[in-house]
């Protein structure tokens, strides 16, 4: 049963959150405003980019490195947070969700890269 990947989706949709949240929860300097919306510009674009890579090739890459990286750089953003909470749990929600989503692409793609491709049958 060839399950299709959707974790790319969702990574957007976190990529999309990120970059909508500082204007939401008013950052109270530039480089904290820039401190997420970096990263959620590069969780989005690794995604399309993995869903094009893995749609091709149907193996592993490892694409979502690089979002787990970008989680992490959002729990190192905190400290541009000066005493926001709102943006401080924003940080920590969405870093959570991009490593998490990114570890599950990873090993839907170790499963599926292994797994013997199996012609369909008539």
């Amino acid at each position: 049963m060839n399950v299709p990947n959707r974790v790319p989706w969702i990574n957007i949709a976190v990529g999309i959150l990120t970059i909508i949240s500082p204007f939401v929860t008013t950052p109270t300097t530039g480089a904290a405003r820039w401190a997420m919306v970096i990263p959620g510009i590069v969780i989005a674009i690794v995604a399309i980019i993995e869903m094009s890579v893995y749609a091709k090739s149907q193996s592993m890459s490892y694409w979502p490195v690089v979002n787990i990286l970008a989680g992490i750089w959002l729990f190192i953003a905190t400290t541009f947070a000066q005493g926001n909470t709102g943006m401080i749990w924003s940080n920590v929600v969405l870093g959570v969700s991009a490593i998490v989503t990114a570890l599950v692409a990873l090993s839907y793609e170790r499963v599926h890269a292994s797994a013997p491709h199996t012609a369909q049958r008539a």
